[in-house]
């Protein structure tokens, strides 16, 4: 107890230690056997190494009381009005609930326990206790230590080295070492420890001469100094083969300045002062290292000692502490920051900001949940899925493969059935029952699914079945039209029709056609009028599906008749659509027979004037002969305005080929309407009904849209 209130009165002040004290009375009074006693001296010894960290009285109580809630040794029932203090415990003690991961696993593990904490006060608490039950490793179990051992190496010392805590990763480095090698690391030890006192009081000498020196030179700066723990050491002398005599960087001093130019005027003061030693020097400002590290790094002797200098801007060391330089990237080997890095990397910049205001401020920024909005569950074997918050059992199945989503029957989570909406939680252990017979997704899963990978899915399974559906009914549709023009469609659904038809509509294959047609993306006259054009493109001499439905007459002496052009193929220009009525010209090309044009064609004055001819129409053709025509209309952009203009159409018995309708500016819409029209009186008739239509500002024959 006294080196407990020894190290509280050092730490807060007066008013605080009194209610510190209040607490730690009310809970000594609680342990009343051996075993609680025990526990309480535990929680006392977490407190103090969070103490440091000068955070709040929740992170000291939760300290205080974690271990006794750990082994139920305390009834909540005298803790009521603490209840955040328990909130912080409990989700420790949740977070040691979680199963094994898999070692593929462990940087998702990671982020799993930083989302279940929401607070990373938790995290810090989870590794104060961790740190000192590996302090008391010898009192575990054989099973408890190797666990330990674990976490520490793929848990403790990665959160703790990305959250800045080098005190508690440097410990749980040695501590481990301690563990695993013990005859290295006492042997180690021993050797450094001939010589301990001399290092630290070297160190503490060298950082007054350099703060001399930075004042001589006139700059603003910082001094910065550690000693290597033995861990490092050990590390150093094994993966690099040195020998104790060879590592000149068991003390380093580090000194931070604004500049560049300052960077290289300490350096030339230093090797002044100091002598350097040879080969020893590194210019990592001139040549960054390939992950943007820069530094000045120095060995010189002093008293006869080597010791280590970096000289670098405090930009540079911000970048090396939370950049892509970050010390643990280094010597983790990894090769970026990771969304979990850049989390605990924000949240180590406010750890370490000397701008913070207070212990209050700190602890609000600790209370943000980083991963808010985001969980992570596991399968029954330990592989982590993250999912956003609020999913359900069908996000997970879609998560692990589109086929287990699709034959979903059931879940079990942490072995219980549930719901297939049921919300899931951080950490739950998800198991989804399958079946063969399954008959897909339902719909009524759209309804609940989080997850925009689920519902593409679930969609892409629909838009499959609603498509096989389409093809058949496309199909069909095509078929009977065909029937009725009295066509032979399997003569035109070869290869060489349908090329042109295919880039066209951007369609893959006669199955896409089908289904276009089936869901009412085209209509069945685009598709075979298309099919007969490029029939007739390629066969001049079949005569019977040249525009079946034109009959010209002669107009005058002068203007040549549609009828004299049998002998050559004949064609109606989509840029124009002329109609009966309309008085036209024929372009001659080469090769590809007369192309009809209205008069007024915008096209018309682009093509050669020695191969145009005057046409007409003739008046007794086919009563229900059809050709297209395109309407443009200009209305105001309101609901139900393109229904009005359909059915004011559909009232005229005229067919829509295809509609399409844009917004532009004030408030007003486009609708580009294409109608299979018998003459140019019944399309001009047909033009003015629209324009009695309400909100219908303008009403004009348009350029072709299909």
């Amino acid at each position: 107890m006294q080196k407990f209130l020894d190290v509280l009165k050092s730490r807060v002040g007066a008013e605080e230690e009194k209610n510190i004290q209040s607490f730690y009375n009310k809970i000594e009074s609680l342990c009343d056997t051996e075993e609680k006693q025990n526990a309480f001296q535990f929680g006392q010894e977490n407190t103090i190494i969070i103490m440091p960290l000068e955070l709040d009285y929740d992170m000291i109580f939760a300290g205080l009381i974690l271990p006794l809630l750990r082994k139920n040794l305390i009834d909540e029932i005298n803790l009521t009005e603490f209840k955040s203090v328990l909130n912080l415990a409990h989700s420790v003690l949740a977070i040691e609930n979680i199963g094994v991961f898999s070692a593929e696993d462990v940087a998702s593990f990671r982020s799993m326990l930083v989302a279940m904490a929401k607070d990373i006060r938790v995290i810090i608490l989870m590794l104060a206790d961790g740190l000192n039950r590996y302090r008391h490793v010898k009192d575990l179990s054989a099973a408890e230590q190797s666990k330990l051992h674990k976490d520490t190496v793929d848990i403790y010392v990665p959160l703790a080295s990305r959250l800045g805590l080098s005190y508690m990763k440097s410990e749980f480095q040695d501590l481990d070492l301690l563990y695993s090698k013990p005859n290295e690391y006492r042997k180690l030890m021993k050797l450094l420890a001939e010589d301990s006192k001399f290092r630290e009081e070297q160190m503490k000498r060298v950082k007054i001469q350099l703060v001399e020196l930075l004042d001589g030179l006139g700059i603003k700066g910082e001094i910065q100094g550690r000693i290597k723990h033995i861990s490092s050491v050990y590390n150093k002398i094994h993966q690099k083969n040195y020998s104790l005599s060879q590592l000149y960087d068991l003390i380093a001093i580090r000194v931070l300045v604004n500049s560049v130019n300052e960077c290289y005027s300490v350096l030339g003061a230093v090797h002044t002062k100091y002598m350097p030693l040879d080969g020893r020097f590194k210019d990592y400002i001139a040549r960054p290292k390939a992950n943007g590290y820069q530094s000045l790094h120095t060995s010189v002797m002093v008293d006869g000692k080597p010791l280590e200098i970096q000289i670098r801007t405090f930009e540079m060391h911000n970048h090396a502490e939370y950049g892509i330089a970050a010390h643990f990237l280094y010597k983790e080997k990894k090769g970026k920051i990771d969304e979990l890095d850049g989390k605990l990397l924000s949240i180590r910049k406010i750890i370490e900001n000397p701008n913070i205001s207070s212990s209050e401020d700190l602890i609000n920024e600790l209370k943000t949940d980083i991963y808010s909005g985001e969980i992570f569950v596991q399968t029954p074997l330990g592989k982590i899925i993250e999912l956003p918050e609020f999913s359900t059992p069908i996000d997970f199945a879609y998560a692990i493969h589109s086929n287990i989503g699709n034959s979903c029957v059931g879940a079990k989570v942490n072995g219980k059935m549930v719901p297939l909406n049921k919300h899931l939680n951080n950490a739950d252990i998800v198991e989804i029952i399958t079946s063969q017979a399954a008959k897909g997704p339902s719909k009524d899963w759209l309804s609940f699914v989080k997850s925009s990978s689920a519902k593409n899915k679930i969609n892409q399974y629909f838009k499959k079945i609603d498509r096989d559906g389409n093809i058949k009914k496309g199909k069909t549709m095509l078929e009977q039209s065909a029937k009725v023009k009295d066509m032979d469609l399997k003569k035109f659904l070869d290869e060489k029709y349908l090329d042109n038809l295919f880039v066209k509509y951007t369609l893959k294959s006669l199955d896409d056609m089908y289904a276009m047609i089936g869901c009412g993306a085209l209509t069945t006259t685009q598709i075979l009028n298309r099919l007969i054009a490029e029939y007739n493109a390629l066969n001049s001499e079949a005569k019977e599906y040249v525009f079946r439905t034109v009959t010209p007459q002669q107009k005058s002496g002068d203007i040549s008749s549609i009828e004299e052009l049998k002998s050559m193929l004949i064609k109606f220009a989509h840029c124009c659509n002329p109609v009966p009525g309309d008085e036209i010209v024929g372009f001659i090309s080469r090769g590809r027979g007369v192309t009809i044009h209205r008069s007024d064609c915008k096209e018309i004055k682009y093509l050669d004037a020695d191969r145009i001819m005057q046409l007409s129409w003739n008046k007794d053709g086919e009563k229900d002969a059809k050709f297209d025509a395109t309407i443009k209309l200009v209305v105001k952009n309101t609901s139900g305005m393109l229904a009005n203009v359909a059915n004011k159409i559909a009232e005229q018995k005229i067919n829509i080929t295809s509609i399409n309708s844009k917004n532009i500016k004030d408030g007003k819409t486009i609708i580009d309407v294409n109608v299979a029209i018998t003459s140019k009186s019944a399309l001009e008739d047909l033009m003015k009904k629209l324009k009695n239509i309400a909100d219908v500002y303008e009403v004009s024959r348009g350029d072709n849209i299909v």
